[in-house]
């Protein structure tokens, strides 16, 4: 049920689910944001039932090597870590505080080139970079009343995960796009491929039951916005794109 919720977000992304941008008297440095985003991740990985195995350790790897080359201009210098969640029925990524984003099989068996994996990648960085998460991350640890301690200690149990996996509201999935795609351009990659994964979307969402007719409009605005977006920008545009080296 999960992952279908975090497909639907990535499909409309037109309503934040949670407040952003509240104001806190809440102090959280780069360090707290860190060590309580591995607390998300363990928690993450415990409830998908992710267990290493050598070709889920080889996927990370190569999610990381691509990954570095997209978030090395990224506003926010923080240690992104990228991990695969195998699971077919999650077709999406997520990004969760201090840098920890989750790539799932099910949006992999979309993916046909390294280029549409850098978008992916890209945007989910730029929902940390943004501060998008953090915003959220301080929402909560007000609204619950957890202090950063607290928060960043695995046993306390309070902080979850869920709250993170919804989408960030029109604007900000516009933000982290536009941010996304211009990290992936910059490190080589064409924004044209991202342009044909969101397509893949609108079609997926004119396939799903009871899909509002918003989500078919919102992702072509997405898709537009790329457009403009590559044809205004001044980078060198690559001949093709890379192919897709899962191992």
């Amino acid at each position: 049920m999960k992952k279908l919720f975090i497909v639907s977000c990535l499909i409309l992304s037109t309503q934040a689910m949670y407040p952003e941008n509240s104001p806190s008297s809440i102090t959280l440095s780069d360090a707290d944001e860190v060590r309580i985003g591995q607390v998300l991740a363990d928690q993450f990985e415990q409830e998908e039932g992710m267990a290493p195995t050598p070709q889920t350790k080889k996927l990370d790897e190569y999610l990381q090597a691509v990954g570095d080359r997209v978030a090395a201009r990224a506003q926010r210098k923080l240690p992104y870590k990228f991990h695969f969640d195998p699971s077919p029925g999650f077709k999406s990524a997520v990004g969760l505080p201090g840098g920890q984003v989750f790539v799932g099989g099910g949006i992999l068996a979309y993916i046909d080139s390294e280029d549409q994996l850098a978008g992916v990648l890209g945007h989910e960085v730029e929902h940390i970079a943004l501060n998008q998460c953090r915003d959220r991350l301080i929402q909560q640890l007000g609204a619950l009343h957890i202090s950063v301690e607290d928060a960043a200690n695995p046993k306390n149990g309070k902080l979850q995960v869920d709250p993170f996996l919804p989408g960030y509201g029109h604007d900000n999935e516009f933000a982290a796009d536009r941010e996304g795609v211009t990290l992936a351009m910059q490190a080589g990659y064409s924004a044209d491929a991202v342009m044909r994964l969101l397509q893949t979307y609108v079609i997926l969402g004119e396939n799903m039951p009871n899909t509002p007719k918003e989500g078919k409009a919102n992702l072509e605005a997405r898709i537009a916005q790329i457009r403009t977006l590559s044809a205004e920008s001044t980078l060198p545009k690559p001949a093709a794109e890379k192919p897709l080296a899962l191992p």
